[in-house]
């Protein structure tokens, strides 16, 4: 079964973790801000991430591979 694994993890993805693109898929500025899991479908390797840009009215999200992606640990 298709899961969303993050790449330092072997539980998948859900809605409302803490990750972060993989510094080889990052474009640049893409250090600057926090990204969360909005949708994790479980029969998939995508999720769903919103980008918490300060000053935006309305914040980026993207479909991304989830093997791109590492778990942040929760603040």
């Amino acid at each position: 079964m298709k899961q969303p694994i993050p790449r330092n993890g072997t539980e998948p993805l859900k809605v409302g973790d803490r990750v972060q693109i993989v510094p080889e898929w990052q474009d640049p500025g893409d250090e600057k801000y926090e990204r969360f899991v909005i949708e994790a479908p479980p029969d998939c390797t995508r999720v769903r991430i919103q980008a918490q840009v300060p000053g935006l009215f309305f914040q980026p999200v993207e479909w991304i591979k989830a093997d791109k992606l590492v778990l942040l640990p929760t603040e």
